[in-house]
């Protein structure tokens, strides 16, 4: 079994997103279990909405699709969505989202996870 690659993305960086994505997708397609983890004001990156996009690189849309065909689980964090005043229905409809908290991913039983913070 092959631990899972947890990326905690911080960041609303463009450079950071995309390199964010592309570990993931390259993880993935070694056959690793994945999840990416939303949170702070990464999140406004993934609003269904054309006005506020970090995600301009030509490859980024590419990532996510590799990423939602090879079952990258991607949460968005519930405090994160409270302090930047966003609702769920304001995030991409193309992305199915987990709603949760830090506990689902620094859960005792994720102990041997590996996590990056971006």
């Amino acid at each position: 079994m092959k631990n899972k690659l947890i990326i905690i993305l911080f960041s609303e960086e463009k450079e950071k997103i995309n390199y964010a994505l592309g570990m993931l997708a390259t993880a993935a397609a070694l056959e690793r279990p994945t999840e990416l983890f939303l949170t702070g004001k990464s999140i406004k990156s993934f609003l269904d909405n054309k006005n506020y996009n970090n995600l301009n690189y030509a490859i980024s849309d590419e990532l996510i699709s590799s990423l939602l065909e090879l079952k990258t689980k991607i949460t968005v964090c519930s405090g994160a969505l409270n302090e930047n005043n966003i609702i769920e229905s304001e995030l991409r409809k193309d992305i199915i989202f987990n709603i949760s908290g830090l506990t689902s991913i620094l859960n005792p039983k994720n102990s041997q996870d590996q996590i990056i913070f971006i």
